[in-house]
C-alpha cells in the first residue's frame, strides 16, 4: 500500500529536475583506493543500487592534493579520477538515478602524512583543530592521529583553493556528474572561513562578516564560471561543534549573509544545532530549493514539505542499510538497521550487501521467518 506523501512530487535544482525530493547525504565511506585517490570497484554499485533517490550527493572528493584530510577518500584532479567517476555516473544514471558530486577541502583538519611532501595542512590560520583523523601513524601505518598544526594560507595560497574548487566542479561537469554541493559543513575549510576564533586574518578574508564569508562566495563564483549549466549547491551547518569548532556569537548574521549573497540552485542545512526562526529567515533570504538535512524520519521529512520549511530532506544514515529507501518511505515498510562497524573501510560487506526489501507480501513473510530463525538460533540482530 502507497503512503500519500509530498516526498514524491517533482522538483527543479536550477536545469536539473528530480522525480522525488528524497537526497541521498554526502556520506564519506573511506574505499578509495590508495594511492591515487580512485572510486574503488564497488563504488558505481554502491550508488547505482541507491539511483531511485531523488538525488545522491556522493561522500566528500578532494578537490586537490592540499585539500585532503582523511585516507580512503576520493579526488576529482586527475585525469584516472575522472574516468573512474564516470564509470560511477554512467552506472548511476543506466539505473535511472541523478548524482551530485561534493567538493571538499579539509583545511587544517589534515595531517602531514597526508599532505604533499608530508607539509603542514594549509589553514585559514596556524590554529590547530581539536580533533583526531584518519592518517598515518608515527610508523607508517593507517591509524587515528591528531590533526596536524596548519600552516596559514597566504594570498597566493586562497586564490589557488579557490580556483581548485572551479577545476574539480569542470572535472565533475566531464566526469558526467548531474551537479556539485559544496561542502561548507562540518568544519572544513569554508567553515575555518567563517568562524571567528579560527579565522584571525587582518586581510580581506577576515574579521568581519564580509570578510569572513568571502571564501565562500568566491569559491561559488569559480564553479559557476568553470562549469556553466551545471547546477551548484552548497552545504552549511551553522552552529555546530565538530571538528575543533564551537559555536560563536554571531553565527547567525554570519550565515544568513552568505546565504544572502549565494548564486546557487540549492542549499543543504544540516539542522541539528538551529532553531526553526533560524530556518524561516534562511527561507526569506535564499533564493533556490532547500535541502533539510539531520535526525529526519519519513514523517517528519513529508511535514517539513507540506509546511514549506524545506523542499527536499537529505537521509544519510537510513541510506546506508536501505539502498531503496524511496520505495520503503512510500510503502512504509520497515527499515533495516545499518551496521555501523563496518561505515569506514573494507569490502562490500556493509557496503553493498545490504538487500532491497522483499518484491512482494510472501518475499516478505519468508523474510521475517528467516529474520526469526536466526534470532532464536543465537545469531543476533541480521
Amino acid at each position: 500500500m502507497l503512503v500519500p506523501s509530498p516526498l514524491f512530487t517533482p522538483v527543479s535544482l536550477g536545469s536539473l529536475t528530480l522525480p522525488n525530493r528524497i537526497v541521498m547525504s554526502g556520506m564519506t565511506r573511506s574505499r578509495a583506493e590508495e594511492p591515487g585517490g580512485l572510486p574503488g570497484r564497488l563504488a558505481a554499485l554502491y550508488y547505482a543500487q541507491r539511483a531511485s533517490a531523488g538525488l545522491i550527493v556522493t561522500g566528500s572528493i578532494n578537490i586537490s592534493p592540499e585539500a585532503r584530510g582523511y585516507l580512503g577518500t576520493e579526488g576529482l584532479f586527475t585525469a584516472e579520477q575522472v574516468a573512474r567517476w564516470r564509470e560511477v555516473t554512467g552506472a548511476v544514471h543506466t539505473a535511472g538515478g541523478r548524482i551530485a558530486a561534493q567538493l571538499i577541502h579539509c583545511g587544517r583538519v589534515s595531517h602531514p602524512s597526508l599532505q604533499p611532501g608530508g607539509a603542514a595542512p594549509p589553514g585559514v590560520s596556524d590554529i590547530p583543530a581539536d580533533t583526531r583523523i584518519f592518517a598515518y601513524g608515527p610508523d607508517g601505518a593507517p591509524a587515528m592521529v591528531s590533526a596536524g598544526r596548519p600552516r596559514r594560507m597566504d594570498g597566493t595560497e586562497i586564490t589557488a583553493a579557490i580556483a581548485s574548487f572551479g577545476a574539480a566542479a569542470a572535472a565533475a561537469q566531464r566526469a558526467g556528474f548531474d551537479a556539485v554541493e559544496i561542502q561548507g559543513a562540518n568544519g572544513f575549510i569554508v567553515e575555518q572561513f567563517l568562524h571567528p576564533e579560527v579565522n584571525d586574518r587582518d586581510d580581506g578574508y577576515g574579521g568581519s562578516v564580509p570578510g569572513r564569508t568571502r571564501f565562500l562566495l568566491e569559491a561559488v563564483q569559480a564553479v559557476r564560471d568553470a562549469a556553466p549549466g551545471l547546477p551548484v549547491g552548497v552545504k552549511l551547518s551553522p552552529n555546530a561543534t565538530i571538528n575543533g569548532l564551537t559555536s560563536f556569537e554571531d553565527w547567525r548574521a554570519v550565515h544568513l549573509h552568505a546565504i544572502g549573497q549565494l548564486t546557487v540552485d540549492f542549499l543543504t542545512v544540516v539542522g541539528s544545532a538551529v532553531d526553526g526562526a533560524f530556518l524561516d529567515e534562511v527561507r526569506d533570504v535564499h533564493r533556490g530549493a532547500l535541502i533539510l538535512n539531520g535526525g529526519f524520519d519519513g514523517a517528519c521529512a513529508a511535514a517539513a514539505v507540506t509546511a514549506g520549511r524545506a523542499d527536499l530532506v537529505a537521509f544519510a544514515r537510513a541510506f546506508l542499510a536501505n539502498p531503496d529507501l524511496p520505495a520503503r518511505l512510500r510503502t512504509g515498510f520497515p527499515l533495516a538497521e545499518a551496521d555501523l562497524t563496518r561505515l569506514y573501510g573494507g569490502g562490500a560487506e556493509g557496503y553493498t550487501d545490504y538487500p532491497a526489501m522483499p518484491a512482494t507480501p510472501a518475499d516478505a513473510r519468508t523474510a521475517d521467518a528467516r529474520t526469526a530463525d536466526a534470532r532464536t538460533a543465537g545469531v543476533g540482530d541480521v
